[in-house]
């Protein structure tokens, strides 16, 4: 390799280096920055978010409150924004991300369309060494990655996948300007949340591929109220405080209560209750022990 070359294929000195412009991988750079350190975000999409970047099928929103998931680092933040929904769709989401990325202009030091290919640690130098898939290298004592589970995705090992030429595609992948399923026959593998969420009613007839049958609650969703938006700012405190002391991070506490120690009338009327509420309640909030 010529010098020229190397000098082509080496990213700018750093402190630290982290993968992924994520909701984690955001937080993670402003924190860096405030320490003093030269930081490089290294992200293979075109811009931030991460879930919710990759993720733009139909129906895609939050399982937890809207509320309780943004970031509480700065007061001043939590005031101007306003969620529109107790549980909002992916646009609002990523419509916060990017605000967030402007205020603290996070974007300066990231560096978008830059999938890292292979990371390396030098147990002598003690340090990491990034390689890109353009063959550019950064290196830095920590590697901090924020690749999160959810945006990776596995196409179904089915004969033939490869030679189908008709329209199909991977929710994580569903393409920016949408897809017209309106009366089309369509098939969908899985019945997860995602797979619940996507399908439009428009849809010509639908035949869901499934391995063992799902069952999902309602969410019981609405738009805030400016009532709601007052007391929620009021409370951010309690509600991040309350989150912190839970087990799963929600905002609903598990009852401590066995569910043997009420008798079957009160337990039959504590879980119709749960159900009734929105959010993830009718799960965390449930006994801690059967």
């Amino acid at each position: 390799m010529s010098a020229a070359q190397a000098t082509a294929d080496a990213v700018p000195e750093c402190d630290a280096t982290i993968s992924g412009a994520s909701v984690a991988g955001m937080l993670q750079l402003l924190k860096l920055r405030e320490l003093g350190l030269r930081v490089r975000l290294f992200e293979a999409g075109s811009d931030v978010g991460g879930t919710w970047y990759w993720n733009r099928y139909p129906g895609v929103r939050f399982d937890s409150e809207s509320w309780s998931y943004g970031y509480s680092f700065s007061p001043e933040l939590l005031q101007d924004w306003e969620w529109p929904e107790h549980f909002v769709a992916q646009p609002d989401t990523l419509r916060y991300l990017n605000r967030v990325a402007e205020r603290f202009d996070l974007r300066r030091e990231m560096r978008f369309n830059s999938h890292v290919a292979a990371a390396h640690f030098d147990h002598a130098a003690s340090h990491w060494t990034v390689t890109l898939e353009g063959h550019e290298q950064a290196s830095a004592p920590p590697l901090i990655t924020a690749l999160g589970p959810l945006s990776a995705y596995t196409l179904p090992n089915i004969p033939g996948r490869d030679d189908y030429r008709g329209l199909a595609c991977h929710t994580a992948r569903w393409p920016r300007e949408g897809l017209d399923l309106k009366g089309k026959r369509v098939g969908i593998t899985g019945t997860g949340a995602t797979a619940i969420q996507t399908i439009a009613p428009e849809v010509g007839s639908l035949t869901v591929f499934q391995q063992t049958p799902n069952w999902a609650a309602p969410l019981h969703n609405s738009c805030i109220t400016p009532e709601e938006q007052a007391g929620i700012k009021a409370s951010y405190a309690e509600i991040f405080e309350r989150c912190r002391q839970t087990a799963t991070c929600f905002i609903h506490e598990t009852d401590k209560r066995s569910v043997f120690d009420v008798t079957p009338e009160e337990r039959e009327a504590f879980w119709e209750k749960l159900y009734s509420e929105p959010g993830f309640g009718i799960w965390v909030g449930n006994s801690a022990t059967c």
